[in-house]
């Protein structure tokens, strides 16, 4: 399995980084949504995004939006990981066509088993 996390923190992104290493699954980063667009184009073997909201240069509800009205990665799931948690702002997301919402401050659990969950 191949992950892209989209996240402007380093912090976040290499916490990600080590959950996900632990279990095996490939990782790949962006600071941006704009990096991440460069990232989706260029590779079609990324089973799961986890994409953070706010960040600068693109976000990430441009980039979902982005992605799933230009068909750019359509088996591809997408897992917000924001501190936005109003849920004004979750179905926002789904709507957009995100495919499940983790909160931040996260557990390694809840990032493992959401990706479980959504890439099958």
């Amino acid at each position: 399995m191949k992950v892209l996390t989209v996240d402007d923190s380093l912090t976040v992104r290499t916490m990600v980084r080590n959950i996900l290493e632990e279990e095996g699954i490939q990782v790949v980063e962006a600071e941006n949504g704009q990096e991440a667009l460069d990232v989706v184009t260029s590779q079609q073997d990324i089973n799961v995004i986890l994409l953070d909201w706010e960040m600068p240069i693109m976000d990430g509800f441009t980039f979902l939006t982005e992605v799933r009205t230009k068909n750019l990665a359509p088996s591809t799931k997408i897992v917000m990981l924001t501190t936005l948690n109003k849920m004004s702002n979750i179905l926002k997301a789904i709507e957009a066509g995100a495919d499940e919402y983790i909160m931040k401050p996260f557990t390694p659990d809840v990032v493992l088993e959401k990706i479980h969950a959504v890439a099958g």
